[in-house]
């Protein structure tokens, strides 16, 4: 099966660019506007799961054999990685909860509102950004998307199970029914569901246009016609991105429709500049980014907060986010230098982690999953 490349090196960036969206470094290039609104990305990151899910599946006859499969292996795609950082989550709670008896304090107790008990079940369930009763961004706040995600996936193999001649009309009318709802803004743990919803089924949309127009594309010669259209694209990315504009991201979600569209050709300079290794090995490790580096940067602020108190110094502020309003903990060297230097340490620090899970937990989930899809036992598929 045709695998899309430079979209996965897309994602790798993209995961980036989140990463950095969460650094709260105070005087380093991650306070640049265009990664203080890479929130957007996410947007990205639905859209082409949408458009990557129905290359793998909308055009197979979906019986409920295949439903099966489906299940098993987008579960242990997603459950391995997304428990293991859970656990992560409470044990770093656990030594929140021992620093405070030493003396040491954090933005909210251990083990209190986002972080809370009862938040761990709907947190293990991927439940946390549908249940009206719980907090999208407890424990993993990253997890909140793949929570929406999971239940998507759902939504669409029962689609093509059940209506598999209207699943189009069917995509289409979630796809512009989510996007109405969050134009009138809705309440923010709905906004969630509703941010997936258009984007997702918008990218299962975006592929049966590429399936329509890639006989009429790929017979275009003209190169620097490809070579244009990547970087205009790149452009309006950046433009979108950093501007203020009302409802902004439904016309983030829009261009990401049109940029994957482009570049799942494949046919520009911008490209092949992708299809290097370095930029495929971040599109490899784009869902280890995306759910660990939550818990990397927990560390490196706890261990600024130890070293204010141990050195004397003062190497976290308490400040509020410029955009969003909210007080937020910064860390601060007091040198634009040394916290530019300290946030490459910190992305090398989250690469080197990612690197890790994918090896030793996604990549084993996923295999796990394939074999369990295929009605053979792990222990015999071993011997």
């Amino acid at each position: 099966m045709q695998r899309f490349d430079v979209l996965d090196s897309f994602r790798g960036l993209c995961a980036m660019a989140v990463v950095l969206f969460h650094t709260q470094i105070l005087q380093s290039f991650s306070e640049l506007a265009f990664f203080r609104h890479a929130d957007l990305f996410v947007e990205f990151f639905f859209v082409l799961s949408g458009f990557v899910l129905c290359h793998a599946y909308g055009n197979r006859p979906f019986t409920l054999e295949l439903l099966r499969r489906f299940v098993i292996t987008r579960t242990f795609r997603l459950m391995p990685l997304h428990l293991v950082m859970l656990a992560v989550f409470i044990l770093l709670e656990c030594g929140k909860l021992l620093a405070q008896h030493h003396g040491f304090t954090f933005n909210d107790p251990a083990f209190s509102g986002k972080t809370a008990p009862h938040e761990i079940l709907p947190n293990a369930l991927l439940l946390q950004s549908w249940l009206p009763w719980t907090e999208s961004l407890s424990f993993n706040t990253p997890a909140w998307s793949i929570s929406i995600e999971y239940y998507l996936y759902l939504a669409f193999g029962l689609v093509l199970l059940l209506v598999p001649r209207h699943s189009v009309r069917i995509f289409a009318a979630l796809a512009l029914a989510s996007a109405a709802v969050l134009a009138v803004e809705p309440q923010p743990m709905l906004a969630f569901i509703w941010r997936g919803g258009a984007c997702f089924f918008a990218g299962v949309l975006v592929y049966r246009v590429y399936q329509r127009i890639r006989a009429v594309v790929e017979a275009l010669r003209d190169e620097r016609f490809f070579d244009l259209l990547e970087i205009l694209c790149l452009l309006l990315v950046y433009r979108v991105i950093t501007a203020e504009l009302p409802h902004k991201g439904l016309l983030a979600s829009l261009l990401f429709c049109g940029v994957i569209l482009v570049f799942a050709f494949e046919r520009g300079m911008v490209s092949g500049l992708l299809r290097l290794r370095p930029f495929k090995r971040l599109g490899e490790l784009s869902f280890s980014i995306y759910l660990t580096h939550a818990a990397v940067l927990f560390v490196f602020t706890s261990v600024a907060i130890v070293l204010s108190r141990l050195l004397g110094g003062e190497f976290t502020l308490i400040l509020e986010d410029p955009r969003s309003h909210q007080i937020m903990r910064y860390i601060s060297t007091g040198e634009p230098l040394s916290d530019g230097l300290l946030t490459l340490t910190l992305l090398a620090a989250v690469l080197a982690v990612s690197t890790l899970t994918y090896q030793v937990v996604e990549l084993r989930g996923i295999a796990l999953g394939r074999r369990l899809s295929q009605g053979r036992s792990p222990r015999l598929s071993r011997a």
